[in-house]
C-alpha cells in the first residue's frame, strides 16, 4: 500500500515539474503580445470629418458633437463619401481618439498641395 502511494506521489510531482515551465512560457508570450502596436487603416473624408474602416466596414462620424459609429451612414451623410477620401493608418481602433492629430495633418498636407 505504501509503495502504491509513493508511486502516485512521484507521478504527481513529475507532472508538476513538466507543467511549470510551460506556464512560464505562456506568460512570456502574453507580455510580448501586449507590447506590439497594431495599425488600423481608414479612409478619412476631411471635409465632413467622416472615417471609414474598410476591414470592419464601419463608419465613424459626429452627430451633435458626439462620435457615432455604424456599418451605414445616416442618409444625410451618405453623399459625402462618394468622393475620394484620404487613406490613413492610425494606431487605434477608434479613429476619433486621434482626430485632432488627423485634422492638423490633413490641413497641413492640404495647404502644401499634398
Amino acid at each position: 500500500m505504501n509503495l502504491h502511494k509513493s508511486i502516485i506521489a512521484a507521478t504527481a510531482l513529475l507532472g508538476l515539474a513538466v507543467a511549470i515551465p510551460s506556464f512560464a512560457d505562456e506568460d512570456k508570450s502574453v507580455t510580448v503580445e501586449k507590447t506590439t502596436t497594431s495599425k488600423h487603416h481608414y479612409v478619412y473624408y476631411g471635409d465632413h470629418q467622416i472615417y471609414f474602416a474598410p476591414e470592419s466596414k464601419t463608419y465613424y462620424w459626429q452627430t451633435n458633437g458626439q462620435w457615432t459609429s455604424g456599418t451605414t451612414l445616416p442618409t444625410e451623410y451618405q453623399a459625402y463619401v462618394k468622393t475620394k477620401g484620404m487613406e490613413i493608418d492610425l494606431d487605434t481602433d477608434k479613429p476619433y481618439t486621434k482626430h485632432e492629430v488627423v485634422v492638423t495633418k490633413y490641413k497641413t498636407e492640404h495647404k502644401d498641395g499634398g
